[in-house]
């Protein structure tokens, strides 16, 4: 899920109970918060795109808001917090340092902004309260740091409450992973990304595009929805790969995208994108209405043919991806791909 405070806050403010399309992780989430039997440390995973930043923004809220009913949103915590400067509130990401010693720019988080995320943890918080920590990519801590957050889990100080942020939880210390409770984002319904994408402005049709490429995340709806160079793109990979007809047609196309070789890894996403759909259609994962705008073949393709047939067409994907890894020259790589492409469909 993308950082939602990106959309007006007149039209939809980020809230808590957004996270309520996510079920029993909510529902757990909510009941301790409001219980007070949080625990000290959380790991929010998921695939990039999921709401792991946001969700940590909401409960970095509620943790830290004064009003009555948390989180109220209105208090001054609450709106320090969505401007990411309330005193308790410690965001640590890469390239970002905490520590005046470490150089900004790193990819990676180093030991010694833990060691000063530690020592900040040891001393009275500002407002009386608890402290919040935020550790985006968290997976990028180098092995020292990750030591040093393992000594604080291990014996936490006062109250504060750990957020990791992570896409990889597998690169974090199984020690780290066991110390927190998990919340692993999953992917959003479509009427969930619905709404948000509505509520953007976004009209109906191409909220329904944006879903159908989006794989249940929300960052991805909301990054094409609005992106006219995305679905320009796509309706020339529809064109010139899907509807191809002749054999003959093969040098012509191959020499228009040679001169858009800069956009061989958008193009080959694509291509994979078009053919799962296909694929899920046909494994009754996604309505037929996903294939409009298909030409006709590959609409039957996608209600007859067998398994093997789709795993082949992505084979074929990743074969182009190699040889363009190895060098070869672009136009070969799309020449092959079409032909791939065409005598697969014919078959059905």
């Amino acid at each position: 899920m993308a950082d939602l405070s990106g959309i007006q806050a007149s039209l939809h403010p980020v809230a808590l109970d957004d996270f309520a399309p996510q079920g029993s992780l909510y529902e757990g989430l909510v009941h301790t918060l409001r219980e007070g039997t949080f625990v000290h440390a959380y790991l929010l995973s998921g695939l990039e795109g999921m709401g792991k930043r946001t969700l940590a923004q909401c409960m970095a809220q509620f943790l830290l808001c004064t009003g009555p009913d948390k989180p109220c949103g209105m208090c001054p915590a609450c709106q320090q917090v969505a401007a990411n400067n309330h005193p308790d509130l410690i965001v640590v990401q890469p390239g970002k340092p905490i520590s005046p010693e470490v150089e900004s720019g790193l990819k990676s988080i180093p030991v010694k902004d833990i060691r000063a995320v530690v020592d900040i943890t040891s001393r009275h918080t500002y407002a009386g309260g608890r402290r919040v920590v935020i550790i985006q990519q968290a997976h990028k801590m180098t092995p020292g740091a990750q030591n040093a957050l393992l000594k604080t889990l291990e014996e936490p100080l006062g109250e504060t409450v750990f957020l990791l942020i992570t896409e990889a939880p597998e690169m974090l210390l199984s020690t780290i992973v066991s110390r927190c409770r998990a919340l692993k984002l999953h992917p959003w319904p479509d009427d969930a990304l619905l709404r948000v994408l509505k509520a953007r402005g976004v009209e109906e049709h191409r909220a329904r595009q944006a879903i159908a490429v989006s794989g249940g995340s929300m960052g991805r709806a909301l990054e094409v929805a609005d992106d006219e160079a995305f679905w320009q793109r796509r309706q020339d990979v529809m064109q010139d790969f899907f509807s191809l007809e002749k054999r003959s047609d093969i040098l012509r196309i191959s020499n228009q995208w040679r001169e858009r070789k800069d956009d061989a890894s958008e193009l080959l996403n694509d291509v994979e994108d078009m053919v799962r759909t296909l694929m899920l259609v046909r494994l009754g994962h996604r309505d037929e209405s996903a294939l409009t705008g298909y030409p006709e073949k590959w609409q039957t393709l996608a209600r007859k043919a067998d398994v093997a047939a789709f795993v082949r067409l992505l084979d074929a994907v990743a074969e182009a991806r190699r040889l363009r890894s190895q060098q070869v020259t672009w136009q070969a790589v799309v020449e092959k791909l079409l032909l791939r492409l065409m005598e697969e469909r014919n078959q059905w």
